[in-house]
C-alpha cells in the first residue's frame, strides 16, 4: 500500500504545470495583447479629445464674434448718444 501512494504521488507531480512556466510561455502574447489594448484606448481618447477641442475652438470663435459685435454696438450707441440732441 505504501508503494501505491508513492507512485500515485509521483504521477501527480509529473503532470502538474507550474503557474510560472505557463506565464512565461504566454508572456509575449499577453504583453502584445495588453499593448494593443492600451493603444486602442489611447487612440479612442485622442479622437475624443480632438472632437472636444474642435467644439471648444468653434465656441471660442463664436464668443469672439459676439464680443466684437457687442463692442461695435456699444461704440455705436455711445456715438449716437453724443450726437443726439439733449
Amino acid at each position: 500500500m505504501t508503494s501505491r501512494k508513492i507512485s500515485t504521488k509521483r504521477a501527480d507531480d509529473s503532470t502538474r504545470y507550474s503557474p510560472k512556466s505557463s506565464r512565461e510561455v504566454n508572456y509575449p502574447d499577453t504583453r502584445q495583447q495588453e499593448m494593443k489594448r492600451r493603444f486602442g484606448i489611447l487612440q479612442s481618447r485622442q479622437s475624443n479629445l480632438e472632437r472636444e477641442l474642435l467644439v471648444i475652438k468653434t465656441c471660442l470663435i463664436s464668443l469672439d464674434q459676439q464680443m466684437q459685435s457687442h463692442a461695435a454696438y456699444k461704440q455705436l450707441s455711445l456715438h449716437r448718444q453724443k450726437n443726439s440732441p439733449p
